[in-house]
């Protein structure tokens, strides 16, 4: 693609009001985005309607100097600008309707010779979902897979956290320009995740993380990805958003069933029972799906975690046998003094192994 191409791409993409099916519309009638450089606006008013009145600025030299200025600036400022038809732009996105033709990119080109799987859920995760990820992580190969979501807390954050720890390429995609992070408290996500993968954004900087941009960058979180499986979701939500795009968009869906009366599973029965969605029954369905070869590279939790002392191994390894237990059932049960077991209960919640119920219940996440 020739500069004069990417100028024109980026200059309508900074035209307000002016979005990716506008753009479809205008780019339909050129051979090469520089041919609407030659076009006067009534013109544009026979190819989009009134939307071209968002195009007047398109026309101003001094607009137009003043926005590759800034282009120019982010660029040094480390960001890449991919133009939808270039060789770097994400070949998956590429083909749905409502691509961006301009995205933002902060951290490592991606493997696009990859398959490329996004995994979305709910903010209030439950200790089942996070076991269905490590489960299906485990057995995905990081030189077939990368894995794509939207830095958002719980299920979100929680795959793309595993998913660095396992050594996967990973991708988030944001709701907001690239020089800022929404949460404020996944920084240090984002971080780890541009060294390895990176993240995207329609959004020029500056631009703030809005309710409808959220909706936005679930359909690139769709489109980026040749799957899209859907953890954890109530009945409405963002994570059903991206399940409709992904469904439009032809991609394989699929999602993870759950008990009828747990509140974070019905969005997943619900598009199962729609047949919209795969019933993902474990790390093979996906495997199928996407054609990869299966590799298990699971260890057991114990054999990975070091422990501080022979109690805290003790007790979790007797959790991780037995399942949730009660502090009464693990005083008869473990081979523990009364200190030793309260100090490792302690211990193994606050590192993050073991999670603390409600009903003072114990669990190893």
């Amino acid at each position: 693609m020739i500069e004069r191409d990417k100028e024109v791409l980026y200059l309508l993409s900074r035209c307000e009001g002016v979005g990716p099916i506008t753009m479809a519309k205008l780019l339909a009638h050129v051979e090469t985005p520089a041919e609407l450089m030659h076009l006067k606006l009534g013109q544009l008013f026979e190819m989009v309607g009134k939307t071209a009145k968002q195009l007047e600025p398109f026309f101003a030299t001094d607009w137009r100097a003043k926005r590759l200025a800034e282009r120019e600036k982010l660029e040094l400022s480390g960001v890449k600008v991919l133009y939808k038809g270039a060789v770097d732009y994400p070949l998956n996105l590429m083909h749905i309707p409502d691509a961006p033709a301009v995205l933002y990119a902060l951290g490592q080109t991606p493997s696009f010779n990859k398959k490329f799987l996004s995994i979305v859920g709910t903010r209030a995760m439950t200790v089942y979902a996070k076991k269905i990820l490590q489960e299906l992580l485990a057995h995905l190969d990081v030189d077939q897979v990368v894995i794509v979501s939207g830095l958002a807390k719980g299920v979100d954050a929680c795959a793309q956290s595993l998913a660095i720890e396992m050594g996967f390429e990973v991708i988030s995609v944001v709701a907001h320009g690239l020089d800022r992070t929404y949460p404020r408290d996944h920084l240090s996500l984002r971080r780890k995740i541009e060294q390895r993968g990176c993240t995207y954004s329609e959004f020029f900087n500056g631009v703030k993380p809005l309710a409808g941009h959220f909706v936005a960058r679930n359909r690139i979180i769709a489109g980026l990805s040749e799957a899209t499986l859907i953890v954890e979701s109530a009945q409405s939500g963002g994570s059903l958003t991206t399940a409709h795009f992904a469904f439009g968009y032809e991609r394989t869906l699929l999602a993870v069933p759950g008990r009828l009366t747990d509140r974070y599973s019905l969005g997943c029965n619900r598009l199962i029972g729609e047949m919209k969605a795969l019933l993902y029954a474990g790390p093979e369905t996906l495997i199928e799906a996407l054609q990869l070869q299966r590799v298990d590279r699971q260890k057991s939790p114990a054999q990975k975690r070091q422990f501080k002392t022979d109690a805290d191994k003790t007790l979790f390894a007797y959790l991780l046998k037995n399942g949730r237990a009660y502090p009464s059932q693990l005083l008869r049960h473990v081979d523990l003094e009364k200190q030793q077991l309260y100090g490792a209960l302690l211990t193994l919640t606050l590192e993050g192994a073991i999670v603390h119920h409600n009903d003072n219940s114990y669990e190893v996440l």
